[in-house]
């Protein structure tokens, strides 16, 4: 639910704003179709594979870990919002590796950033993401799972802001205030431009990109987003692999 009303509330933001409006509206009927089924996949399919997919095999495999973890609900709730973070910012990093790269690609074609964009992707690239079978696998071995389940719905809602323009002005001292601890849609807009898009590798916590020489906050915008991916629209759907590259 909660994700369900930060979308709801950021989509309405999107067509409330002229600009965001005719951005969002005026994207072609192929990138419609990629942001759709993105969406699609993520609020649906990927929810039914942590709770169907992942539970059935782990009932099978070792049943005995069903609720065996018995940790506080802070812990529950960390174990999501920081350590699974951690383990997503590298998992985000190999994703711009050369061995990686095409199964992530899709996700910087948008020439410009909005709520929409937010899971447009291969449509079988969230199999890569370590949020579907970290998740699966902690909802079941959890005695309490529920505060990981906020955390959780968080970090999706967190990643739906992050696809925005609305940020906190740069330069002012509520955005570096927020953006000590928080990635901000600003520092997301430029891992999405079309020159820096390896930097900025984190989710929630700014830490990681910071430890690890990654950050990257100029005060200025991006002055263009995305890159060029010639394939069509099915091969962008399922296999964004070029030739060379088999």
């Amino acid at each position: 639910m909660i994700v369900f009303i930060a979308f709801l509330t950021l989509t309405a933001l999107t067509l409330a704003l002229r600009e965001t409006r005719a951005s969002a509206l005026g994207r072609s009927r192929q990138d419609w179709t990629l942001d759709a089924s993105g969406l699609l996949i993520q609020g649906a399919l990927i929810p039914l594979l942590q709770s169907s997919l992942v539970y059935a095999i782990l009932i099978a495999l070792a049943p005995q870990l069903k609720g065996s973890l018995d940790i506080s609900s802070a812990g529950a709730f960390l174990l999501n919002f920081v350590a699974v973070d951690y383990l997503y910012y590298w998992n985000h990093r190999l994703l711009h590796s050369r061995a990686l790269w095409s199964a992530h690609a899709v996700h910087h074609t948008p020439e410009q950033v909005d709520v929409l964009i937010t899971s447009r992707n291969t449509l079988w690239s969230p199999l890569v993401i370590v949020y579907v079978w970290a998740n699966g696998f902690f909802f079941f071995i959890l005695k309490d799972p529920a505060p990981y389940l906020l955390a959780a719905s968080i970090t999706a809602s967190l990643d739906l802001w992050r696809h925005t323009s609305f940020s906190p002005r740069p330069a002012g001292p509520f955005h570096r205030a927020l953006a000590f601890l928080l990635v901000t849609p600003h520092e997301h807009n430029w891992h999405h431009s079309s020159d820096q898009s390896y930097k900025n590798f984190g989710a929630n916590l700014s830490v990681w990109d910071r430890i690890h020489g990654s950050y990257f906050s100029p005060e200025r915008r991006p002055r263009s987003f995305g890159i060029r991916l010639d394939l069509d629209l099915k091969r962008k759907l399922l296999f964004p692999f070029r030739a060379n590259q088999l």
